[in-house]
């Protein structure tokens, strides 16, 4: 299961040249370009998409409040709010990041990549 909703937008005029150029359908080039393929051709034609076709590499995220605030103790922090009570708080300048649900901390960890943070995002939003 995919934990986050990537995809390489190009134009339908792109999509139509990916497919004649691979010699396939073109439902084929969009399984490709939104990763539900992972074969061999999927990756050539994602490949082909972003550096001949000028295909960019998009990533849907969870929607929420973002709001960036000093805390009392002057550490800055960016918090994000969902409607299902999950609070997500990121110290800035540091890889600490810190989930509540409902008033109690459901996960503290040291967050290192960009991919890494949008699971967090994303497990926030399912509880």
């Amino acid at each position: 299961m995919r934990t986050t909703e990537s995809y390489i937008k190009v134009s339908n005029e792109a999509r139509a040249k990916l497919a004649r150029l691979f010699k396939v359908e073109e439902k084929t080039v969009y399984l490709a370009l939104t990763g539900r393929r992972d074969s061999d051709k999927a990756r050539k034609i994602r490949y082909a998409a972003v550096k001949e076709y000028g295909g960019v590499p998009m990533v849907h995220c969870p929607a929420c409040e973002t709001l960036h605030e000093t805390t009392e103790d002057g550490r800055e922090v960016m918090r994000q709010e969902w409607k299902n009570g999950a609070v997500l708080v990121w110290y800035k300048g540091t890889p600490e990041v810190i989930v509540r649900h409902k008033g109690r901390e459901v996960l503290h960890e040291s967050c290192g990549s960009m991919p890494r943070f949008t699971e967090i995002q994303l497990y926030a939003e399912s509880l």
